[in-house]
Parts: structure tokens; sequence; C-alpha cells
């Protein structure tokens, strides 16, 4: 059993995050945005950067090879409404991003800011210190701007028919 803390404060106790936000088990702060019979999309519950949202699927793996077809078409369908989403609130480049490290798998839909660039530079190697530096300096504005974003890319869905 590990305890983390979400970007609101509130203590997460969980075996397989990626599992108990998919189970419905882990409620994550403004709630998950698409849920479907493979892939769940919600955003990071630890990292307050608005915009920042990450696919799980419902089956415990650990990389993009094991799913299935069906599986993949249905995370691939929710990742790429995602950053459509996304870009309709501005947001001119993303990156997708899905490791083998995490016990669960999962894909990062990571927004990039003007900021971000000012700060660190391109490149996915610079997300970490993008992520620590975002959660360091968080403060209740930005909060209430992530969970006014989830809002956003969940109206973005509805208005599509992107749904269960």
């Amino acid at each position: 059993m590990r305890t983390e803390t979400d970007f609101l404060g509130n203590e997460m106790t969980f075996d397989c995050m990626g599992c108990d936000i998919t189970s419905g088990k882990l409620m994550v702060p403004g709630g998950v945005i698409y849920r479907g019979d493979i892939a769940v999309l919600a955003a990071d519950p630890e990292v307050p950067i608005p915009g920042f949202l990450v696919v799980n699927v419902s089956r415990h793996i650990r990389s993009l090879s094991e799913l299935n077809s069906a599986e993949r078409h249905e995370v691939v369908d929710v990742a790429a409404a995602a950053e459509r989403a996304l870009k309709s609130l501005g947001i001119s480049e993303v990156t997708l991003v899905q490791e083998e490290r995490s016990s669960h798998f999962h894909i990062w839909v990571f927004p990039n800011y003007n900021w971000m660039t000012e700060q660190f530079g391109k490149g996915v190697s610079y997300l970490r210190d993008i992520m620590h530096y975002a959660d360091d300096r968080a403060d209740d504005a930005t909060r209430q701007e992530v969970l006014a974003t989830i809002e956003k890319v969940r109206d973005y869905f509805k208005e599509h028919g992107i749904v269960e």
C-alpha cells in the first residue's frame, strides 16, 4: 500500500494508482474526464499543470505492446481526443509519453506552455524538471486553473460525442 498526496493536498492510498483510478476506488481531483471499456482519462493527480492528462487502461499491464487491437484502438482514440481538446484551448504543442518503468501502463498527455520552453527548453528530458517546478510553485489560482481545464476538456469530450 502506498500513500501520496494529490495536488489539492488530499491523501491518496492505493496499491496500484492506475488500477485504483480505472476501477473508481481512487478519486482524482476534478474527477474522471472519460471512462470507456478500456481507457480512462483524468488529470494527473499529483502535478498541478493545467491540461496535464493521463490515459490509463483498465487491465494491469506495463507496455503498449501488451495491448490487444481493441485496447490499442481505444487508447489511441482517447489520447488523440485529449490532444485535440488541449489544442482547442490554445495549447499549441503536446507531448505524449509512455515508459515501461511504471507498474501500470499509462500515457502522459503533457501540454507545452511558453513558460516551460522559456525556463527549461524543449524535449522530454525536461519533463520531470517542469513537473517539480510546477509542483513547487503551485498556488490556489493554479490549482483552480487545473480544475477549470479539466472541466473544459470534459466539455470538449461531450461536445464531440467522445463519451462512454
